[in-house]
């Protein structure tokens, strides 16, 4: 990334670039009394509430990473990401980028993140994009060349190259958003922070943010943070998986893991070929002795479930019991998986067993 100077200040080392220690983050908001003696009595003195939205949130996230957020509404994504961003500062705890606290950013740190917020912009709403673009190119010292080169990659990439020049306010939701991306990636950051990117987007604009996303994150190894109620998104374009429940963590870990902790069971898809008889009895007993039974059948098709640690062994074994033709190993579905976290619960941020 180029700087006014000329000099990449990102230090070498193997420090984690993001990092919470215990975070913390309470607001207070007040209530008032009902009828006109509430009324009066705020005058005097309020009551008011605490509500912690994180409470004692831990998270080391390493150099090129993608850890996906995932929680309900209220769970604590957004101010997580705010708190680490240093939008807003931890009410206790400790939260660093990379490796100075997070709200005490210089402004060398500032230039080596970026932040796109699906409900909020950072462009000019009266402004084309190229303009906004060009402003951007000046705070950030961008050279000239790297401007050009970046501008007309990631336009043809999401697909906008002809809408550069059209005022922002009379861009389609999803034009838009692919807009603000471009925005946020145009002095190469090296930590992103992605708050819900692709809310109110058509499947077609989801895709192809998705696919921008992997294709950056492959190529230049930066930082990603993502938050989504859209699980699709965090399943193609993030390896790591935080779930965050009432301003705790939940689970931490990848998908994999994730399964297996939560229902250790793996579904394995045979297609046997057409005509291929098949004796279900002698198949029921054999699968018996692997722990593993059949869940679903179809014409041609079966499934069979597994614990993930018997899976390697039965899979031999189903190609002399079968005639197969194809077989896949399926994993289950993210939002299956974050439903059973939130109806059976995952202890500690390792994830336990439940």
């Amino acid at each position: 990334m180029s700087t006014r100077a000329g000099v990449d200040p990102r230090p070498a080392g193997d420090g984690p670039v993001l990092e919470a220690r215990a975070v913390r983050k309470v607001f207070r908001t007040f209530e008032r009394a009902p009828g006109l003696r509430g009324l009066i009595k705020n005058f005097v003195a309020r009551d008011h509430v605490d509500i912690a939205a994180l409470d004692g949130v831990d998270l080391r996230v390493e150099r090129g990473e993608s850890v996906g957020l995932i929680g309900a509404n209220g769970a604590g994504k957004t101010t997580l990401v705010k708190i680490l961003a240093g939008i807003v500062p931890a009410s206790s705890g400790e939260a660093r980028l990379l490796g100075r606290d997070s709200f005490d950013l210089r402004d060398a740190e500032k230039r080596r993140l970026a932040l796109v917020m699906g409900q909020k912009s950072q462009l000019w709403w009266d402004l084309p994009p190229i303009d906004s673009f060009r402003l951007l190119k000046e705070i950030y010292g961008v050279s000239d060349a790297d401007f050009g080169e970046r501008l007309n990659r990631f336009a043809s990439m999401l697909e906008v190259e002809d809408r550069l020049k059209i005022q922002l306010r009379q861009l389609s939701l999803g034009q838009r958003m692919k807009m603000e991306i471009i925005g946020a990636f145009l002095h190469s950051p090296e930590v992103v922070f992605l708050d819900e990117p692709t809310i109110g987007l058509d499947l077609i604009s989801r895709e192809t943010i998705r696919r921008f996303l992997i294709g950056l994150s492959e190529e230049r190894a930066a930082t990603f943070v993502l938050t989504s109620h859209d699980l699709e998104d965090i399943e193609e374009t993030c390896r790591r998986i935080v779930v965050l429940d009432q301003g705790k963590v939940a689970f931490d870990g990848g998908l994999t893991d994730l399964s297996r902790r939560v229902t250790g069971k793996r579904a394995v898809e045979v297609h046997v070929h057409p005509g291929a008889r098949i004796d279900e009895v002698a198949l029921a007993a054999e699968l018996s002795g692997f722990g593993a039974e059949v869940s679903g059948r179809s014409a041609g098709s079966l499934t069979v479930l597994v614990s993930a640690d018997r899976l390697a062994a039965l899979v031999p074994r189903l190609f002399t019991l079968l005639d197969v033709k194809d077989l896949s190993v399926e994993r289950q579905p993210l939002e299956h998986l974050i439903r059973e976290i939130y109806r059976r619960g995952v202890d500690g941020p390792a994830g336990g067993a439940v």
